[in-house]
């Protein structure tokens, strides 16, 4: 069977494939410094062309970055499956995927988070809200962005933001209801290579509570703190990520808030002037010669 419109330098020793389905500048980025390091490399856009699940010769790496979350653990399962040494592992990319899965593995290893409660239908919502004082935050178990994560500020809006949730597809339909940390708006964001923490800045809101850089959070390098740092390689080890976002909260203790399992990073680069893509080629070459 033929390998139905992948780049063929993508086979063979020294190969690694880049898995996309919506290029963005990171991933230009990710091919240009794989290239420079003499790497044999090649592109699947898993939205045009189809991926065979046997049967076909396979990259020794595969580099998932697809933004959908469901096609990413899908064509990484595949890879996986005849092979390839996939970054993230389609276990991975599903765990941070979903923020029930993700806290669950978090907390299995002892790792603080922010108490939360999952509900799965609105009387449920209504009873977790009221396990709090005052305001809480409710996500749903699958999104990124900041996307459909809300403040709950009384009881009527629980319910409103239940039963508008009860009309979304079923992956949606849940919540993570959590207590409000006051930060300021502000949050940590480290990247974590492998088994070191490559760098960190802190993100803060523009406008209201989300410090998103999706959503115009400004960013600025920060230097990890002995807490910040041993808590994002824990959380990178609790989902098995090789390369993972770790998002935390600092108010009176520090918190894991989320992973991410394929990191955006041009607000990082903006932030901290650290050349992610030339280090994750790195450590790819690493990962071949290992």
């Amino acid at each position: 069977m033929p390998h139905l419109g992948w780049d063929c330098d993508a086979l063979g020793t020294d190969s690694v494939l880049l898995v996309v389905d919506h290029p963005r500048l990171e991933e230009k980025l990710i091919y240009n410094s794989l290239k420079e390091k003499g790497l044999k490399v090649g592109i699947l856009n898993v939205t045009t062309t189809p991926l065979p699940i046997n049967g076909v010769k396979i990259p020794e790496i595969a580099l998932i970055r697809t933004v959908g979350m469901f096609r990413g653990v899908r064509s990484s399962a595949v890879l996986e499956s005849m092979g390839s040494h996939s970054i993230n592992s389609s276990s991975t990319i599903m765990t941070c995927g979903d923020k029930v899965l993700t806290y669950s593995a978090l907390s299995k290893l002892g790792i603080p988070i922010p108490k939360s409660l999952l509900a799965l239908g609105r009387d449920a919502v209504l009873k977790a809200y009221g396990e709090f004082q005052g305001v809480v935050v409710d996500k749903p178990p699958l999104g990124s962005w900041g996307r459909m994560v809300s403040l709950i500020k009384s009881a009527e809006m629980a319910v409103q933001i239940a039963d508008a949730r009860g009309m979304m597809p079923s992956s949606l339909r849940g919540h993570v209801i959590q207590e409000y940390i006051e930060t300021g708006g502000r949050d940590i964001r480290c990247l974590v290579l492998g088994e070191r923490t490559i760098g960190c800045m802190e993100r803060m809101a523009s406008t209201g509570w989300k410090s998103n850089v999706a959503l115009g959070g400004k960013v600025r390098p920060i230097k990890a703190t002995s807490v910040v740092e041993e808590l994002s390689l824990k959380a990178a080890e609790a989902v098995k990520g090789e390369f993972v976002a770790v998002d935390l909260l600092s108010n009176e203790e520090v918190l894991v808030n989320e992973v991410n399992g394929v990191p955006e990073f041009k607000g990082f680069i903006k932030a901290t002037g650290i050349d992610v893509a030339k280090e994750l080629a790195s450590y790819i070459w690493e990962v071949l010669r290992s």
